[in-house]
């Protein structure tokens, strides 16, 4: 391999599509510790209630791995990944706005084990579910030959999980104590839209 060709495949290993990833964790996680906080106050902060919003991450995750890998063989484009993308982060920003409405309805007639699980899957499951399909879509158009696809899935699966802890402790430790629960929603948003937006704008499928 020539030395030029060497370089174009290292500047190939890191653009876009490694930080919409990283982003994408950033937002996944930061919005997974703000729905907890969210609906604390009508549900409370119980071993139950997080067991619920771990586990409806859990499955809108696993769910947005699977449509995302179909999406994917499809629209094997970045400018599909940038505008899943810019759609999880509109699905992140309307979370604090369906919140009031959804909370005041349902904190007086459910306790807090079904409450806060049909709060949780109507408010997170939908922005997670598309943000976990960001994963196996920028798999798909990373992966040149089946003697590379360990190392690009190990390297993307690490940036979103680095990006995960990066939201983890930034909502836990500044967003949340500083700016507050929806704002801290729609901090992530706007990031993960600046990151996206203009890729996705874009007018060529490539």
């Amino acid at each position: 391999m020539s030395a030029v060709a060497a370089a174009e495949e290292r500047a190939d290993r890191w653009g876009f599509v490694e930080l919409v990833v990283f982003v994408a964790g950033v937002s996944t996680l930061g919005a997974e510790i703000a729905a907890a906080r969210l609906v604390a106050p009508a549900f409370g902060a119980s071993t139950v209630v997080w067991a619920n919003t771990i586990a409806v991450v859990l499955v809108a995750l696993a769910g947005g791995y699977w449509i995302g890998g179909r999406l994917a063989d499809r629209h094997a484009h970045v400018r599909g990944l940038a505008l899943a993308a810019l759609l999880g982060a509109a699905l992140v920003a309307l979370i604090p706005l369906i919140a009031i409405p959804l909370l005041g309805a349902t904190e007086d007639s459910l306790n807090e084990l079904p409450g806060s699980l049909l709060a949780l899957l109507v408010l997170v499951a939908p922005p997670v579910l598309v943000l976990g399909a960001l994963s196996p879509w920028a798999i798909r158009l990373r992966v040149r030959s089946v003697q590379g696809a360990g190392d690009v899935t190990g390297r993307l699966y690490a940036l979103s999980t680095a990006g995960g802890l990066v939201g983890n402790f930034a909502a836990a430790l500044a967003l949340i104590p500083w700016a507050g629960t929806r704002w801290t929603f729609l901090i992530c948003a706007a990031l993960l839209a600046a990151v996206s937006a203009p890729v996705a704008w874009s007018s060529r499928p490539a």
